[in-house]
């Protein structure tokens, strides 16, 4: 369920009026202001829902919301009393739909007392920083900047306007680009690995690199991205980096991609732009992944990957191979009967 007391009252709208500022279709006459969102099962009179997948066909069927986000090919399965909103991307209308039904909070204008901010620091206009937060010297803070409590921004730190920094965050050796949101726990620009094993012991090779992220880039909570060892590691613009990811020194990823949770990449790949990686791929270090690549969760990969071309498996292989291989394998090895 969607709880006030954390995500607020929903605005109250007229579902014709959401229609025209969503681009729906409205198929149905009823107009009403709508009183929630939940599921397709738990929806009741005056709420909207939606229906994304037939795993959930029978739900639709059975809805009593007072009316569905669906694409117009389901429009069939809908009972006759619940109003049809269609959509050519149902996820992308529902995603519109809730920024109307709840929109986002504006965040608090000012500086906590806790707060410890270098007296060499800049600090922009309508920013918010929270309880306990460090900021380092010569460090730059652009406007409307939010950073969540106990954050550390170290010294020579660039932070663009817009961006979103939880709780939690430390950042060094970073230039931040506008409209970022990094999550809660997350370590940007630590150190790489950078060992050296000798027979007497471990050599620390020095990490002299930055991290350099564009902007919109989302960072999940407790990812980490390292600095580079010479050259920089690169976000571009509009990547997405889930929960729990690890990015060595060097790595460069392009605009637009995907990295899902717990993605690790070791130093020195280059990633391209429009690049999924899915939950728990690893990646070796030193090779290329073209634009618009694709890899299956768990899949390892330990070659340079084509554009455009979709591997899995461990090692990662062609998809179409390796889905072969996995029929071939679950069809030639039996269960020994006694």
């Amino acid at each position: 369920m969607i709880d006030k007391n954390f995500f607020g009252n929903i605005k109250h709208v007229m579902l014709s009026e959401l229609a025209v500022i969503g681009g729906f279709t409205k198929v149905g006459n009823a107009d009403f202001s709508i009183t929630g969102v939940a599921t397709l099962a738990k929806a009741e009179a005056g709420n909207l829902s939606f229906f994304s997948g037939r795993k959930y066909l029978d739900d639709l069927k059975n809805t009593q919301a007072g009316a569905v986000i669906l694409a117009e090919a389901n429009l069939r399965d809908l009972p006759e009393n619940v109003v049809g909103l269609v959509a050519s991307n149902v996820m992308i209308g529902y995603a519109k739909a809730l920024d109307v039904l709840y929109p986002p909070v504006p965040h608090l204008h000012h500086i906590c007392s806790t707060a410890k901010i270098h007296e060499t620091a800049k600090i922009g206009v309508d920013c918010y920083i929270g309880d306990n937060v460090f900021i380092g010297e010569n460090v730059e803070i652009e406007d409307n900047v939010f950073i969540g409590r106990n954050t550390v921004i170290e010294d020579n730190c660039k932070i663009g306007s817009g961006s979103n920094i939880r709780n939690n965050v430390v950042i060094s050796h970073s230039i931040i680009g506008k409209d970022a949101r990094i999550n809660s726990g997350a370590v940007i620009g630590e150190s790489g690995f950078g060992i050296l094993p000798t027979g007497s012991g471990m050599v620390y090779l020095k990490q002299l690199g930055r991290v350099i992220m564009g902007d919109r880039v989302r960072i999940g909570a407790n990812t980490t991205i390292d600095r580079g060892s010479i050259d920089d590691t690169i976000i571009g613009n509009d990547t997405i980096i889930d929960n729990l990811v690890q990015l060595g020194h060097n790595v460069q990823i392009g605009e637009r991609s995907i990295l899902v949770a717990q993605v690790g990449i070791a130093g020195s790949t280059r990633v391209g732009n429009n690049v999924v990686l899915a939950g728990q791929v690893g990646v070796v270090g030193h090779i290329e992944i073209g634009d618009g690549a694709m890899a299956a969760a768990k899949s390892g990969i330990a070659a340079s990957v084509e554009p455009g071309q979709v591997v899995g498996g461990i090692p990662a292989l062609d998809a179409d191979l390796w889905k072969r291989q996995v029929a071939f394998l679950k069809t030639s090895v039996t269960k020994k009967k006694n």
